[in-house]
């Protein structure tokens, strides 16, 4: 994947990076406040990062614009708030969401791992998975992610194992748990049933053989189990029912759409209040965002009802996943619900003398086998689950023995030794330590996982990485192949280092006025490629 522009903007000012190379890229500027980090942040926010822009900066007053290219296929992304608009050749996309996205980038551009998380399989946000290429000027903590929330350092070794393809392919840990809870229960009916055939073959009279305590344990656990499952279904059927919703909406603009083209079959489109032929497609009414699309001619038009099309495909698609998961989860409450394990049932069973000595041994060969099946289905998930283990711990070992490896390159008088992806809580490293973990970290991810998106850095000589320091980290940034997006901060005497490096494309800012890297004078630009997407740019509130 390599970058090509990032622009930024409104009606009234805005600005566009367009001077990327395919290697080694450095934005540099003599002061703090010349706009790299605003450049930075508005690339990855543009592709569904978290906003993390200096404070004194207004983000949600603008467009943001990616242009980049992903095996030779050229594709372009707007993001307004949580809307999004992306074109690829002449197919322009809406997307509601960063979900709608992920989905779509997951499908079509590049597939994106998944993880467990509570409970539910889920393609990883991008505020997690940028996290494998991109370090911003802020929130460098050596002992955590970035925007940890939702997301914890667990999901992130998770995230790798899934790129790697050491993903929980075994048994969920709750599946786990449900099949030793329902080995459990068969061995108390078995229990049970042994007894209720000893005192029938002898004839005896029925004594108290049947535990009060084991009964309300063992209800007690169907009784949970059966709320867990109840609370993942109404989750499901929550989604389900607000991508149904969005499905409906979607299908009447569409129509709405596809009328307006049967309509003008013979003459042209004029507004009745002002006769002029330029319409505008508005979706503030559709998305929490509003976009607003020039569809004054047939062609904008069926651009947009291909895209709205592709989305209402999708829509049917994630509805018809949710309703396959809410059919197996009330199969699970429904199998739950027959279970006959409880022993209330086998206390009422015995004692209207339902069960002869020949039914009790049958149901107990029935629970062996049961029992049986169940103990080797944990086997072999214990099998496979070990020599997954067993790749995952050797894939951790591989990425922190590169960056021990690195770490000695760049500083070889040094004196670290990483062991983990992230410091203890109370060794975090600051300064120029901090500087080359999370450039090691990076290195070595890309090493290792053989990823191609490009390592962004902002502020990478943060805390005075020295000059010997700095040359080593550049050679091997021009060594690996992938685009390298840096950005820092020069001192006076240092102005002009960058532009006679081989191999380094300085992007120098400068000539920017402080605290005001957009202008009017980018306007025209920017609204071109506003309108190369079909949109036309609104004034923010």
């Amino acid at each position: 994947m390599k970058i090509l522009k990032v622009a930024v903007g409104n009606s009234n000012e805005a600005f566009i990076e367009c001077g990327f190379s395919g290697g080694v890229n450095i934005i540099s500027s003599d002061d703090n406040n010349k706009g790299k980090t605003i450049v930075i942040q508005s690339m990855m926010y543009a592709l569904g990062n978290e906003p993390t822009f200096p404070t004194s900066f207004e983000y949600q007053k603008y467009y943001y614009y990616v242009e980049f290219e992903e095996c030779g296929t050229i594709y372009r992304i707007c993001r307004s708030g949580d809307g999004f608009v992306l074109k690829q050749a002449a197919s322009v996309l809406i997307f509601d969401n960063v979900s709608e996205l992920k989905r779509y980038w997951n499908k079509h551009i590049s597939p994106l791992p998944s993880i467990v998380k509570n409970q539910l399989a889920r393609i990883v946000d991008p505020v997690l998975f940028v996290q494998l290429f991109f370090v911003g000027q802020d929130k460098k903590d050596t002992s955590n992610i970035a925007h940890h929330g939702f997301y914890n350092k667990q999901d992130y070794v998770e995230m790798l194992y899934a790129y790697a393809g050491l993903g929980s392919e075994q048994l969920s840990q709750e599946k786990i748990d449900q099949i030793k809870s329902r080995i459990s229960i068969l061995s108390d009916e078995k229990k049970v049933l042994l007894q209720q055939h000893k005192i029938l073959k002898s004839k005896k009279a029925p004594v108290s053989y049947l535990s009060a305590e084991s009964d309300r344990l063992a209800f007690g656990e169907k009784v949970a189990s059966l709320e867990k499952v109840q609370v993942k279904i109404t989750e499901l059927r929550k989604l389900r029912n607000a991508t149904t919703t969005r499905k409906s909406k979607w299908e009447h603009t569409i129509n709405e759409l596809r009328s307006l083209n049967r309509t003008i079959s013979c003459g042209e489109l004029r507004c009745m209040d002002c006769n002029s032929t330029n319409i505008s497609f508005s979706t503030g009414e559709i998305m929490q965002t509003s976009y607003s699309f020039d569809v004054s001619t047939v062609e904008m038009r069926n651009e947009i009802i291909h895209s709205i099309s592709e989305k209402i495909t999708a829509y049917a698609e994630e509805i018809q996943r949710l309703s396959a998961e809410i059919c197996a989860e009330q199969e699970r409450l429904q199998s739950l619900m027959d279970d006959e394990a409880v022993s209330l049932e086998s206390i009422v069973a015995y004692k209207k003398d339902i069960f002869s000595a020949s039914d009790a041994e049958n149901r107990i060969k029935e629970i062996d086998s049961e029992i049986t099946d169940l103990k080797s289905q944990l086997v072999a998930n214990e099998n496979a689950s070990q020599e997954t283990q067993s790749h995952r711990v050797a894939l951790l070992a591989s990425i922190i023995a590169k960056m021990n490896e690195l770490y000695c390159r760049i500083d070889p008088d040094g004196n670290i030794e990483y062991t983990s992806l992230f410091t203890q809580r109370n060794e975090v490293y600051s300064g120029s330590e901090a500087t080359v973990f999370h450039l090691v970290k990076l290195f070595a991810l890309q090493d290792i996982m053989k990823h191609n998106y490009p390592i962004v850095i902002d502020s990478f000589r943060a805390e005075d990485l020295s000059t010997g320091k700095e040359q080593i980290v550049l050679e091997i940034s021009k060594s690996i192949g992938n685009q390298i997006i840096f950005t820092t901060t020069l001192k006076r005497e240092e102005l002009g280092k960058y532009d006679t490096l081989e191999g380094i494309n300085h992007i120098n800012y400068l000539s920017h006025t402080p605290s005001k890297i957009l202008d009017s004078k980018y306007v025209a630009g920017f609204t071109d490629l506003m309108s190369n997407l079909s949109v036309k740019i609104q004034d923010h509130p």
